[in-house]
């Protein structure tokens, strides 16, 4: 788990030595470890059955289910629970994480501890993860082991004491040692219906080695450790539990691995990313950070499930961290997450304070969801209501509703470093292309730096998925080179509309010959512009020529046109973040389109046009990312989500389900004539909302902890009541 923005950069190592204990002792833990399997198994016949990747969520017994639980580190013994080995302390962990309602627990499978030597596998540790199969059978919760430890609490790293300084992800025979036991770890568990999967390893990369590692590394080595996995082993699901990967454009993110796994993870540590999310902890941002990296990466093709998430009571009040985690894991579950698992199950005991990793990070000691003491708190008791309402839920035919707007991702972010697939490239050349944006394609160069890029990108993406949600219009995150013009909206912030180098915040040229297709067809498409913008063809599309830069310093905008429900007169207003080109809008002339709504100076900033079937809408300011560099901006008031809404209701987008509060956020997971209406409170206030539909519900429940309880629908609509940053699950008939 990463608790420190840098950490993986700065890993002190750590060694795991298998000299800690004599080779005495390790007898004694595998005969207690037998022993009380032996006797675990005896007292319980019911056996937890196979589970299977449908493609959308997990199943068992041919019933779908969404796991939920948290990560394992015990609170007396820490990463040390090994060899301080404890089968009676470790059995009343698992009997309190099935009171809690677990059905899976994540836990550290230390490398070290099982390969002690090259090659040579410890028998006692093996003993003792068949010990916690056996737990897991009797409590009825399945273990997901991480293999590779690796990186974890925050900044150590848990090395193997034979590493001799190779690169874990690039060294030749460190691959083939660590492919040889992900092939042992099959051969063991190949049939083992207790595990619901295998997580390669936490949060890569190897904070050790972070800074080192490539695309082309992070390509390779998830793809040969699978290969080890299956060589016995094709029962289990696989995932790399990443961190940030996505937001951050490392080497491990969801486009890179998505080939090679079976599902994906996020660990939307929000409180670690403030560039993106400059707020307080609780806030309206802050929680929609575990849905939109869940859409973010189900992007690249693949289910997504919760890993880590959550915060310490150490640096923030229970209560809020309760709130926080209720309202991301309603957020996430409506955008479609396949599971939950929050970081984590305990917190450290005081014993644990006078040494390393505790000892310096006094952040890492109150991160359970109990005390060290088994005791609940705040989020112990949300989790157990939460888990309460998710087990009644019938997943059978069900799906998250497909999305009104896609938000493009260009394809120089997803590719993976090097790629000239897309190049528009064909047949021999008498002098290659060769990039120096694409480091690895030239021997010895490093990948450039593109974090600043990243950021001005991903900060964009946040704010108009956001803006989308508060219009009640699902977003989600096609690529470049995708099926967009699948969804009947096609959203474009700037930077995606930019000409900048690094490449990766923008789409490539020949993108608006396709763009320009999709609206003649019928679709609907909007974009922001900066003063750094490059649209070609722009006048046909937009019904404008970009004329020259804007330099200001606030920004203005007049409605002077009927727009949806936005009226003549209507005004917004942004304070500019920088006084650069990425941040000044633009001077236009307009050709064919028709002008919405004017700047300060009169000069036209929403322009409207019509081109064959299709609509566009274009700002001549970058106005997601003013908002992006505004801390706690949605905790205030804040309407340009009724730009958004203005367009849809302009060309006639009608929402299966939406709200008359912008702060409470709806998602649909359909069905064939039924189906899941997940509401979240993304504010602090109480919130009493209207929920419409276009669906032609007739009846309508909602999936409290204790039972279904029906509510009353009037027509097309109904009405509840949220609390505070509460969520609730709604089943529609």
């Amino acid at each position: 788990m990463r608790h420190k923005p840098l950490a993986r950069f700065t890993a002190a190592a750590i060694l795991f030595s298998v000299g800690l204990i004599s080779s005495f002792a390790a007898q004694t833990a595998a005969k207690q470890s037998g022993k009380a399997a032996q006797n675990t198994t005896q007292s319980n016949g019911v056996r937890l059955p196979e589970v299977h990747l449908d493609g959308a969520y997990f199943t068992r017994d041919g019933k779908r289910f969404i796991p939920m639980g948290a990560h394992w580190v015990p609170a007396k013994t820490a990463m040390q629970w090994p060899v301080q080995w404890d089968p009676k302390d470790i059995e009343a962990d698992f009997a309190k994480m099935h009171e809690l309602g677990y059905s899976i627990v994540r836990l550290d499978v230390m490398w070290a501890w099982f390969e002690p030597r090259p090659g040579d596998y410890n028998p006692v540790a093996f003993q003792q993860l068949d010990y916690l199969v056996s737990l897991a059978h009797k409590y009825q919760i399945y273990l997901h082991p991480s293999l590779f430890i690796g990186g974890e609490v925050g900044e150590a790293y848990w090395d193997v004491p034979w590493r001799h300084g190779r690169h874990p992800h690039a060294d030749p025979e460190m691959l083939r040692l660590e492919t040889n036991l992900a092939a042992e770890f099959g051969r063991h568990y190949a049939n083992e219906s207790a595990i619901i999967g295998w997580d390669l390893t936490d949060e890569p990369p190897f904070w050790i080695v972070g800074g080192m590692t490539t695309d082309a590394m992070a390509v390779n080595w998830t793809r040969l450790i699978v290969d080890g996995v299956r060589e016995y082993d094709k029962l289990h699901p696989v995932v790399v539990g990443t961190s940030g990967e996505e937001i951050t454009h490392g080497p491990f993110r969801a486009d890179n691995i998505a080939k090679f796994v079976d599902f994906l993870s996020v660990h939307p540590f929000t409180l670690y990313a403030p560039d993106l999310f400059p707020d307080a902890l609780l806030s309206a941002r802050g929680t929609y950070g575990a849905a939109f990296e869940i859409t973010l990466s189900q992007g690249a093709g693949r289910p997504v499930m919760i890993h880590e998430m959550g915060a310490s009571t150490a640096q923030f009040s229970p209560e809020r961290i309760a709130s926080y985690d209720r309202a991301q894991i309603y957020s996430g579950i409506g955008a479609g997450s396949i599971g939950v698992d929050l970081w984590c199950y305990t917190d450290a005991s005081p014993e644990q304070f006078h040494k390393v990793p505790y000892l310096r990070t006094p952040q890492e000691t109150g991160w359970g969801m109990t005390s060290w003491d088994r005791q609940d708190k705040p989020l112990a008791r949300e989790f157990k209501k939460f888990s309460q309402v998710v087990g009644q839920l019938d997943l059978t035919g069900i799906a998250p509703a497909p999305a009104d707007i896609g938000i493009v991702i260009p394809d120089e972010w997803a590719k993976a470093h090097g790629d000239f697939s897309h190049f528009g490239l064909t047949g021999p050349e008498v002098t290659p292309y060769v990039s120096t944006s694409d480091g690895d394609a030239m021997p010895g160069r490093p990948q450039p730096d593109v974090s600043r890029a990243n950021q001005w990108l991903m900060s964009s993406a946040l704010t108009s998925f956001i803006l989308a949600r508060r219009a009640s219009l699902k977003a989600d995150f096609p690529r470049e080179y995708a099926d967009w013009a699948k969804r009947p909206m096609l959203f474009m912030p700037s930077p995606i509309t930019s000409t900048a180098d690094p490449f990766l915040a923008h789409v490539h040229s020949d993108f608006y010959e396709k763009a320009k297709q999709y609206v003649e067809n019928g679709g609907f498409l909007y974009a922001s512009v900066a003063s750094d913008g490059s649209i070609p063809d722009m006048a046909s599309l937009f019904g404008v020529r970009l004329v020259d830069r804007a330099p200001s310093s606030e920004v203005t905008l007049k409605i002077v046109a009927p727009f949806g429900d936005l009226k003549p007169g209507d005004t917004f207003h942004y304070s500019v973040p920088t006084q650069t080109i990425e941040s000044w809008g633009t001077l236009l002339e307009v050709t064919t389109g028709k002008v919405i709504a004017v700047d300060q100076n009169n000069r036209p900033a929403l322009v409207a046009n019509t081109l064959g079937r299709g609509k566009s809408l274009l700002s001549a300011y970058p106005l997601e990312h003013y908002l992006a560099n505004v801390p706690s901006v949605f905790d205030q008031p804040e309407k340009t989500h009724r730009i958004y809404k203005a367009f849809g209701d302009w060309v006639g987008l009608k929402p299966a389900f939406r709200t008359d509060q912008p702060s409470v956020e709806v998602s649909a997971l359909n069905g064939d004539h039924r189906g899941y209406v997940v509401l979240v409170n993304h504010s602090a206030e109480p919130q009493k909302v209207t929920v419409f539909t276009t669906s032609g519900v007739h009846s309508v429940s909602r999936i409290a902890p204790e039972g279904v309880k029906p509510m009353q629908i009037e027509g097309s609509s109904w009405k509840m009541e949220l609390g505070s940053y509460e969520g609730a699950i709604v089943e529609w008939k």
